[in-house]
């Protein structure tokens, strides 16, 4: 196990307007997801470089730790990361995990993805890096030079391979969508018009796509997630 690990699990959420532009929404709805008790909140880079609104949600809460899922490496300077981990880092620390990827676009994606990691390191401990790996020689590099793998759209017999090559040692986050309905019928239709919501989650109306992360591969209930597995 690396020293000083942050431990993703035992449930993260992701929520599209955790990475709204607007602070006050990002801040209310990571609020709300800390209140209803996850332990990490995810927050899709997407094609874009959201730095800012990653800083909104960290400033925002008290406690509850953010991954990046996932920053672009062809897309966001490694300067840009560090200077945003470190600024983090001195006024909340431990809270602020680096998920890289992306690199697969490229023509070289292990040696892009190793040069960044070279780039970063000096800052962002190998403790407080994942990378959004889904070959076995990224999941070979995340488990040689991060704290563990952030795949998406896989099946559990990926998970289990996964598992064996990361090792027991490294952390796996699989993002899994989920649709938070107990009706069968009801859930079918939320998936036909196409899953997720955008109104912000409650206890009186739940969302329609907030992602869970548990150390096991069984899903606590109807939720869009990541499993720590």
């Amino acid at each position: 196990m690396l020293a000083g690990m942050t431990k993703l699990g035992p449930l993260g959420g992701a929520y599209s307007d955790l990475n709204s532009a607007d602070a006050a929404t990002a801040a209310t709805t990571a609020e709300e997801l800390e209140r209803l008790g996850y332990s990490t909140l995810w927050m899709a880079g997407g094609p874009g470089n959201n730095l800012p609104q990653i800083d909104n949600v960290v400033r925002g809460t008290s406690r509850i730790g953010v991954a990046s899922g996932i920053l672009s490496v062809d897309r966001v300077p490694a300067a840009e990361v560090t200077a945003a981990y470190a600024a983090l880092e001195q006024a909340h620390p431990g809270r602020f995990t680096v998920g890289l990827g992306g690199a697969q676009h490229g023509p070289m994606p292990l040696a892009t993805l190793n040069a960044y990691l070279d780039d970063v390191e000096p800052v962002v401990p190998r403790s407080r890096l994942i990378l959004s790996a889904l070959g076995p020689r990224m999941l070979e590099l995340a488990r040689d030079r991060t704290a563990g793998a952030y795949p998406y759209l896989v099946t559990p017999d990926y998970v289990a391979s996964a598992r064996n090559i990361l090792g027991g040692e490294r952390q796996l986050a699989v993002l899994v969508d989920v649709i938070p309905e107990v009706d069968p019928a009801r859930a079918r239709e939320v998936a036909r018009d196409g899953g997720c919501g955008s109104s912000p989650p409650s206890p009186v109306t739940p969302p329609t796509c907030v992602a869970w992360a548990s150390t096991t591969t069984t899903s606590p209930g109807c939720r869009t997630g990541s499993s720590t597995a």
